[in-house]
């Protein structure tokens, strides 16, 4: 008890329970302060022998203020007619202290505080202005109907409203200074996303194509084909020397990979020393000559455009500046588009999450169930031959593929496209997902080279993969293996293996997105044991991915 009492004592300079005795624990700053100036003003008429005097303006003025702060707690919906209420009284408490001041003088000086300082708290300017104008009018006319001739009448009136004004501003004051600080207490992160989200928007408008990267890099190719004809131009971003990344296209809609090692080479380079490079290679066109013109904005990816003829038209100086030219403008722009792109994307992950994960643990899961139940009726219909057996075995085959189609929905609302991320790292954290998920031990090996596979190739391995790890799942395997190798030129081969049952496990995985790609897809039993599914796939021709398209 000494302890708690001598700790109390030290840490609180007045008792918690004085506060809730009189009431006063709920009382905001605003109303301490009239209070204080309430007390302020008893002490001076009891120390100038005028209380009794000065007691009926005490009142008046303390009811009023009351009745202020009461209607000011009160939800009333109709805010102007409230104001209009509590202005009125404010105006009153003022007059009923103008009056005291006039009757009682110095007793009754400060009761102007409190109608002054609770109206700039209120009313900012205007309210303090009022009551100031009211309580000085109230005063004057007082005054002339008592007869006093005083000749420091005029002197004690300026100090009194000055007092009032000084201490009304200083509620108004105090009032800005708290909405701002409710203002900063707001999530910082949010307003500054609404103010940046404002300013993209009027950006957008003010540009061509808005923030669109592929947009904005097509119609600068369009543009620079007028000044240097090509065969093949392109729009290529870096975010290192490793990765390139396709923006826009022109003339093909296959972009120049035999070019990735020179470009390589260059970025790799410091980026005071880019210029324009002239590059000779073959391909299937013949021998050919690219100019390739990187540059770099700001601490952002690298924008690279590349314009491709054949090596008898050589570029000229002239070429060479325009293509520099477009370059340097096209690199912001492209920036831009991309930044917003991954804004976008963010804003949208959440929620294909959420429906992904919404369709697994509902209709797939009752899909699933359906499914058992009508395995357990296929083993009571007797053996395959009879008729109810036959059908049963039917509705167990539109089950797997509706089962089969849902999966592959599931992983498009999953898979997010991000232009620095390849296809390794997105096979890599799926697959690591499914070992812990199912228990099925896991190995993965990529060999990446400097491109990014089409995005229709880069979606079907993707759903290769996990369809052959579901049905190891399915066939009772301990472990699986999953290997990718990529290139520069060349096909994209992918091996996924399992030690499952290979009784249980599918022999066909074909459908028609591997028809379009002109892929080879093989299923073979290996001699240890394991059932390895074999992908092999081109980058799409020309003809094939404008039939595609």
């Amino acid at each position: 008890m000494t302890h708690e009492t001598q700790e109390s004592g030290a840490s609180r300079p007045y008792p918690v329970g004085v506060l809730h005795t009189l009431g006063l624990s709920r009382l905001d700053a605003s109303a301490t302060i009239r209070l204080a100036f309430v007390v302020l003003s008893v002490s001076l008429a009891v120390g100038s022998h005028n209380l009794l005097v000065a007691l009926p303006w005490l009142v008046a003025v303390v009811v009023l203020d009351l009745v202020v702060g009461a209607l000011d707690r009160m939800p009333i919906s109709r805010q102007g007619l409230l104001d209009t209420v509590v202005l009125t009284l404010l105006c009153l408490c003022a007059g009923a202290a103008g009056a005291g001041y006039a009757l009682v003088d110095v007793a009754a000086a400060l009761l102007i505080l409190v109608p002054s300082y609770h109206a700039g708290t209120r009313f900012g300017r205007i309210g303090y202005l009022l009551t100031g104008v009211v309580g000085s009018l109230v005063y004057l006319l007082t005054k002339s109907n008592t007869g006093a001739d005083d000749a420091g009448l005029q002197v004690g009136l300026v100090a009194w409203l000055a007092a009032a004004l000084v201490l009304g501003a200083l509620g108004a004051w105090n009032q800005r200074l708290a909405s701002e600080e409710g203002h900063e207490l707001s999530d910082p992160a949010a307003r500054e996303a609404i103010q940046l989200i404002q300013r993209l928007h009027d950006l957008s408008e003010e540009m061509a194509t808005g923030l669109d990267a592929p947009a904005g890099a097509t119609l600068a190719l369009d543009l620079l084909a007028a000044e240097v004809p090509s065969a093949r131009s392109a729009v290529l971003v870096a975010s290192d020397s490793e990765h390139l990344v396709p923006v826009a296209l022109r003339g093909s809609t296959r972009a120049p990979w035999h070019l990735a090692e020179a470009v390589s080479d260059l970025l790799a380079q410091n980026s005071a020393s880019w210029r324009p490079t002239e590059v000779p290679f073959s391909d299937e066109m013949g021998r050919r000559s690219a100019l390739v013109v990187p540059f770099a904005y700001g601490t952002g990816p690298t924008t690279v455009v590349v314009v491709e003829r054949g090596i008898d038209h050589p570029f000229t100086e002239a070429e060479r500046s325009a293509v520099s030219d477009v370059t340097r403008r096209l690199a912001p722009t492209v920036q831009a588009g991309l930044l917003f792109g991954n804004l976008r994307q963010y804003a949208s992950l959440e929620e294909r999450n959420r429906i992904a994960r919404d369709i697994h643990d509902g209709i797939a899961q009752e899909l699933a169930a359906l499914g058992y139940g009508v395995d357990a009726l296929r083993m009571q219909a007797g053996p395959p031959g009879q008729g109810m057996r036959d059908q049963l075995d039917a509705l167990r085959e539109q089950l797997s593929e509706a089962m089969a189609d849902l999966r592959l929905h599931i992983t498009d609302l999953r898979v997010a496209e991000r232009p620095g991320t390849g296809l390794g790292a997105v096979l890599g954290a799926a697959v690591q997902s499914f070992g812990s998920m199912t228990g099925v031990r896991t190995t993965i090996t990529v060999s990446e080279g400097r491109r990014r596979l089409d995005p229709r190739v880069e979606m079907f391995v993707h759903r290769l993969v996990m369809d052959v790890l579901a049905d190891a799942q399915a066939s009772g395997a301990r472990n699986a293996w999953v290997s990718l190798a990529t290139s520069v030129v060349g096909p994209a081969v992918v091996d996924v293996s399992h030690d499952g049952d290979p009784r249980r496990a599918r022999r066909s995985y074909r459908n028609t997105t591997l028809d379009e790609l002109d892929g080879t897809l093989v299923v073979r039993n290996e001699p240890n044991g394991r059932t390895t599914v074999n992908l092999t796939v081109e980058e799409p021709s020309t003809a094939g991915a404008l039939r595609a398209t």
